[in-house]
């Protein structure tokens, strides 16, 4: 795995198989603490129920690369399984700003939303990035879903925004 500065931004670029499930496994999480913040910071039901509906989806996005990083694990030698530098880093996928400006971005709904679509966005290209180094047909195919999934939640929180 190389990490590249581009236009002032930290890149991951040529990574493997195993790399790209736990770079996946992070985004997940960060996205579930994401949306739980999100939800927590809302007293409309129907952002609240959609919230919720993308907390399932993330939460199944999460187990799914678990369970192919499990799978390879049991395939590949992983030196740092336990203390491993990608299962830490802050790829500030989700967060990409101080936790005081994040308190700021979830009380106001709209830029919550405008946000969360950005991220969205940024998701989609990663796992469509990640789908070139998946070597088995049944993980492109799962990880092809995923990026169709990112896709509705997009759309999902672009209806929200223009309510």
């Amino acid at each position: 795995m190389r990490i590249e500065e581009k236009s002032g931004n930290l890149v991951i670029v040529d990574f493997n198989e195993m790399e790209a499930y736990k770079i996946a496994s992070k985004i997940e999480s960060d996205g579930i603490d994401f949306y739980g913040s999100l939800s927590g910071n809302t007293d409309n039901p129907k952002v609240k129920q959609t919230l919720q509906l993308l907390l399932n989806e993330e939460n199944k996005h999460l187990k799914f690369f678990q369970e192919q990083l499990f799978a390879i694990r049991g395939k590949t030698i992983d030196g740092f399984e336990e203390d491993d530098l990608l299962q830490v880093i802050d790829y500030k996928i989700f967060m990409p700003i101080d936790s005081k400006k994040m308190k700021e971005i979830l009380k106001d709904s709209k830029k919550a939303l405008q946000f969360a679509i950005a991220i969205e966005d940024k998701s989609i290209k990663f796992y469509e990035s990640c789908n070139q180094q998946v070597a088995a047909a049944q993980a492109k195919s799962e990880i092809a879903n995923i990026v169709e999934e990112e896709k509705k939640h997009k759309k999902l929180l672009q209806g929200l925004l223009e309510n």
